[in-house]
């Protein structure tokens, strides 16, 4: 007889408790009229405690800005919280940090996850800053937050950047299957993302079929290129500390994305380019790994050398009384000793880079290319010379 009434207690608790499983159904499956009518009875009874009150903690995105902004009222920290999230999403940012100072340690970690990637998605890396400087590192913000100040590599959990889709320099580096071969450096996660935008377009463009160039993915560097430059200037880079690694040994060009200001150029077969650089300026600057030049007057200091004697400078320049047939008079030269001319009479990307790729320029440059992978490119040979120093 007791036996039975034993089993008996059993199965009434097994059937009066539901399942965990059958209690997530209930919650997804939520009416908004009943979730109204939680919030009425959870207002009503300042109670954590109470069925109404977990159920509705368990979906907060739920419920509408009204509905937690008067359990806010009511006393629940948790909707304190919740309430802070919201003035993000309104873009009432400082605001919001207020809150977070009084209700950060009562709200659990998925609603501080929640509130960080609202952040994260709109790229409001100063508030995340100030959020994570407060309360403590919680990855992979912290390691998004690190990378949008170009923080070192050392700073970086590797693990985190892998589960954003990022690479690091020296870390996960892929090897690159063509001779043509361009590796992708940047100083900052918005370099990193603009690199990998103009990689996309490219790849997406005819030019991706039409030239021998293949791209790594754009590794992140942090503060190693030390790059520095003025809104007048061009941006200089340091590459000293890149030289030892596989992924620059295999490369026949390299390009380095920095935040800092300046202009976009083309030294020692390498591009320093600002993360405003956008992609017709890419291409422009592309040109120059096979020795095009600009077409607008350089200065003067490079005209003295560059147009001192008569010859094919370039693939777009001669210099020199006696051009080529067929090719016209040109600005690069303006400040040198001799004329310098261009072989097509229209203005061309190397003297606007928004303009279009002639299909002229585009003949010359594939020309180019076939000759300059018969010899080091500019690039390999400074960084031999550099090895060489080590």
């Amino acid at each position: 007889m007791m036996f039975r009434q034993y089993i008996a207690g059993i199965i009434f608790i097994l059937l009066a408790v539901p399942s965990s499983s059958q209690q997530f159904t209930y919650v997804k499956d939520l009416t908004p009229q009943k979730i109204a009518a939680f919030v009425e009875q959870a207002e009503s009874d300042l109670n954590p405690d109470t069925v109404a009150y977990k159920l509705i903690k368990q979906t907060p995105e739920r419920l509408s800005n009204d509905q937690v902004l008067t359990l806010r009222r009511s006393g629940y920290h948790f909707f304190a919280f919740e309430w802070a999230i919201r003035l993000i999403d309104q873009g009432q940012h400082q605001q919001a940090l207020l809150l977070l100072e009084r209700h950060w340690y009562s709200a659990p970690r998925s609603s501080h996850i929640r509130l960080l990637e609202l952040l994260r998605q709109q790229q409001q890396f100063y508030y995340m800053n100030r959020v994570l400087k407060r309360f403590g590192e919680i990855e992979p913000y912290s390691t998004l937050n690190a990378m949008d100040k170009s923080k070192s590599i050392d700073e970086i959990d590797i693990d985190s950047a892998g589960s954003l889709g990022f690479s690091i320099f020296g870390r996960n580096e892929q090897s690159i299957p063509c001779e043509h071969k361009v590796v992708l450096v940047a100083e900052s996660l918005r370099s990193v993302k603009q690199l990998a935008f103009l990689k996309a377009k490219y790849m997406d463009s005819s030019f991706s079929t039409e030239l021998p160039y293949c791209f790594s993915e754009p590794y992140y560097v942090g503060d190693l290129t030390q790059c520095r430059g003025k809104g007048t200037e061009f941006i200089r880079c340091d590459i000293h500390h890149l030289i030892e690694q596989p992924v620059t040994k295999q490369a026949r060009h390299l390009v380095i994305m920095t935040d800092k200001p300046g202009l976009a150029n083309v030294r020692h077969g390498v591009m320093a380019l600002n993360s405003k650089s956008g992609f017709e300026l890419f291409i422009h600057e592309l040109m120059h790994f096979t020795y095009f030049e600009d077409e607008y007057p350089v200065s003067a200091n490079r005209a003295k050398w560059l147009c001192a004697t008569e010859g094919l400078k370039a693939p777009n320049l001669y210099v020199g009384e006696n051009a080529p047939k067929g090719w016209y008079q040109s600005e690069t030269c303006k400040f040198g000793k001799l004329p310098s001319y261009k072989p097509q009479r229209a203005v061309s990307k190397m003297e606007y880079h928004e303009i279009h790729l002639s299909n002229q320029y585009l003949g010359l440059w594939l020309k180019s290319l076939d000759k300059t992978l018969l010899a080091p490119s500019d690039y390999q040979n400074y960084l031999n010379a550099l090895s060489a120093n080590e």
